[in-house]
């Protein structure tokens, strides 16, 4: 009887340890994928019902469905990828809501980053098949993308999956895995792309801010200007466009882009690299960890 017990306690402990796996990550994107074509599916025929559809919607009333649909298929895939967690026994990971770490020179340096990105990799998107997205208008529409998406996507990528990874696999390789699910979240491919490496910038500023706020905000910051572009009519316009004729002037703005891209991820590289030196262990707090820090 007390060998069958041991038996269990090491199997138990075991699975704990290999958590989370290559399998459990793709558990958890396929979770995100269900719930999103499973609630886009119930609201569409909901309007069927009504006699209407999607694109019979007008823009204010394609942003109120869009914010509904979003909200409650993050909130489930949030609530699903928690107790698939438990479900696998995961160790309990600690996800930091204080707000002493939160440095707004951080952020707005990260922001600055994010946007230098997108001129940086403008010349690959052009390659890639045009990405179709609409939000509608209004808003609804902007509470889907700069306050929904922002608060739910950081607490299932940065908070659950992030804070997964790197009690098993340390900063830098939880960083790249957790961006690429980010990344993979997006489905289209320039979307995937982009989103992969804004998600190394959200991780970096999440880990080192031990703040869910700092990559909430700065999420927030980055769709939030990529709406109000989109409403001022920009959305089909490239940066080189806007130069227009003036090949020096775009010449010199994309410099100072890929400079500043560069400089700042040799930089996020070597605080990542310093930070792997000293790996946390599972359920440790890092030196600026605040007191608000849920247990899931």
């Amino acid at each position: 009887m007390e060998n069958s017990t041991e038996k269990i306690e090491q199997t138990s402990w075991m699975q704990n340890r290999l958590f989370p796996t290559v399998g459990d990550l793709l558990a958890m994107l396929g979770i995100f994928f269900a719930v999103q074509i499973a609630v886009t599916l119930i609201g569409t025929l909901a309007l069927l019902f009504s006699g209407r559809g999607v694109v019979d919607l007008e823009p204010y009333e394609l942003g109120r469905f869009v914010a509904l649909t979003s909200l409650v298929s993050l909130a489930v895939t949030a609530v699903l990828i928690w107790q698939y967690r438990r479900w696998r026994r995961a160790p309990k990971i600690r996800i930091a809501l204080g707000v002493k770490g939160l440095n707004p020179l951080l952020v707005v340096w990260c922001f600055a980053l994010m946007m230098a990105t997108s001129v940086v990799l403008e010349p690959l998107y052009e390659l890639l098949p045009v990405p179709h997205q609409n939000f509608g208008r209004g808003w609804w529409a902007f509470a889907a993308v700069v306050v929904i998406a922002p608060l739910f996507e950081e607490w299932i990528c940065r908070g659950l999956i992030f804070g997964s990874l790197r009690s098993r696999y340390g900063v830098v390789r939880s960083v790249v895995l957790s961006a690429l699910v980010f990344g993979l979240m997006h489905v289209q491919p320039v979307p995937v792309l982009n989103a992969f490496v804004l998600g190394l910038v959200l991780a970096f500023i999440y880990h080192k801010t031990n703040s869910l706020w700092s990559s909430v905000i700065l999420h927030a910051l980055y769709n939030g200007t990529a709406y109000v572009l989109t409403i001022a009519g920009f959305e089909d316009q490239s940066f080189r466009s806007l130069f227009g004729d003036h090949t020096m002037g775009y010449a010199t703005f994309y410099g100072a882009a890929l400079i500043l891209f560069v400089v700042s991820f040799f930089a996020i590289a070597r605080v990542l690299k310093t930070a792997s030196k000293t790996p946390l262990q599972e359920g440790e707090k890092s030196p600026s960890a605040q007191k608000i820090t849920p247990v899931v």
